[in-house]
């Protein structure tokens, strides 16, 4: 067996090599800032005070965020939706809730685009005991979209109050 040439093995090593060197270089120009798009949602409880002052509080609650894209949701046909299952019109199935929390507050980032939001204040011995609200909303890229359900004083037990 003849050993290999150095000649004939630079010839095909160096072109190797230099063509795997600039085709792992990227050209690095600033990175985009990142713009974060964010929901950031609040729930409000009216009370009249022992002076009969209206005043309004933060109020606990279920909360629960669909995507809506292409969706038509049908809260009537939705035995479930405090448990985040919602019945979807368009595609006749029950859809699991994207977003979800308990609390006066919820912050999310999330993707732009159109969703659905349902809030169901829990069961207690004031007269708003499972009173719930809902509603659609769009959000752009980049956009803090504040949504703020504040329900009135004398939403009734159980009772839909339009957002």
């Amino acid at each position: 067996m003849k050993p290999y040439n150095n000649i004939t093995v630079k010839t095909i090593l160096v072109p190797l090599l230099v063509f795997l060197l600039f085709a792992s270089c990227k050209d690095e120009k600033d990175p985009e800032p990142v713009s974060e798009t964010i929901m950031d949602l609040k729930v409000m409880k009216q009370k009249k005070s022992s002076s009969g002052q209206t005043i309004t509080e933060p109020a606990s609650a279920i909360i629960h965020v669909w995507k809506a894209e292409n969706r038509e949701f049908d809260v009537a046909a939705s035995p479930d939706i405090h448990f985040g299952y919602v019945y979807d019109k368009i595609s006749q199935s029950y859809v699991t809730m994207n977003y979800g929390a308990i609390g006066s507050k919820m912050r999310e980032r999330i993707e732009p685009g159109k969703y659905f939001v349902f809030v169901l204040l829990p069961k207690s011995s004031d007269n708003t005991s499972l009173a719930y609200s809902y509603s659609y909303f769009e959000i752009k890229k980049g956009e803090t979209l504040n949504l703020v359900r504040t329900f009135s004083h004398n939403v009734s037990p159980g009772a839909y109050e339009s957002w």
